[in-house]
């Protein structure tokens, strides 16, 4: 099999694991690479870092139809399918000896005066924020053509079930386990006592408006990377993108299992 090493290479020991990873894999009698114009013949990518790196690595691949295995070389890892001291279980990727679980996406569409001015697709969240001004903005929510609700808030947090443990989970919205398919809408911080997430079908269409003040700008974030301006005369609109990402588990722990290890056992 032939494998596609993307790490992480912000420290030294991220480095130093992959190196590892890889002398392990050639021993095993596996091909190597870690050029990523050679995506197309890779038989599966593998993440080396945090969840911010398999997340990104895992939406590369999904492009590709390939599917990730993520190596845990940061804190939480919730995404991770090893941590840095499991790596003798990649003797079970080579052997293929793995289950793949496929994770829905998003695609949002900004449009600005009726023309699209960009096509981002999402494996945790589509996110509508405010500038640096500390002002609440007006977000509308609307699904087939009909208002859902109107909130003035530091900003929404469109999810994935997927993304539904990241800010989506800080920001009070349900944990919601990744074999459902359905977006999670939850505003941030609101100035209502009422404001709750609202649970959509993904095969509904939404969309969004922004009403900023004339001193005041916000933004569109897609998975806590890009930052696209976002005016009054935009319209985010939200469906179910048609990739969907392909996570390698090997280790036999279920979503609950994962939940009850990496999130709730840490804060007791």
């Amino acid at each position: 099999m032939k494998f596609l090493l993307f790490p992480n290479n912000d420290n030294e020991s991220n480095i130093k694991l992959s190196l590892e990873i890889e002398n392990t894999l050639l021993t095993l009698g596996a091909e190597v690479t870690s050029d990523e114009n050679e995506l197309s013949s890779a038989d599966a990518v593998i993440a080396v870092g945090g969840d911010g790196t398999t997340l990104n690595v895992a939406k590369i691949a999904s492009l590709a139809g390939k599917p990730t295995l993520g190596i845990n070389a940061g804190r939480l890892g919730f995404m991770s399918g090893l941590e840095r001291n499991e790596l003798e279980l990649l003797s079970e990727l080579v052997n293929g000896n793995y289950i793949i679980e496929e994770r829905m996406m998003i695609k949002a569409v900004l449009e600005q005066g009726e023309k699209p001015v960009g096509e981002y697709h999402c494996l945790n969240d589509a996110v509508i924020s405010r500038g640096t001004l500390a002002r609440l903005i007006d977000i509308s929510v609307m699904c087939e053509n009909r208002k859902v609700t109107d909130t003035r808030a530091d900003g929404m947090i469109v999810s994935t079930p997927t993304g539904s443990t990241a800010y989506s989970m800080a920001a009070g919205g349900p944990v919601v386990s990744p074999d459902n398919s359905c977006f999670i809408v939850t505003p941030i911080c609101p100035h209502s006592l009422v404001n709750r997430s609202i649970v959509f079908s993904s095969d509904k269409e939404l969309e969004l408006y922004v009403g900023n003040d004339v001193s005041n700008q916000s933004f569109l974030s897609i998975d806590g990377a890009d930052s696209i301006p976002v005016d009054n005369n935009s319209k985010i609109i939200i469906s179910k993108s048609e990739y969907k990402a392909k996570l390698i588990k090997i280790k036999p722990e279920n979503f609950y299992e994962i939940l009850n290890k990496k999130i709730l056992e840490r804060r007791n």
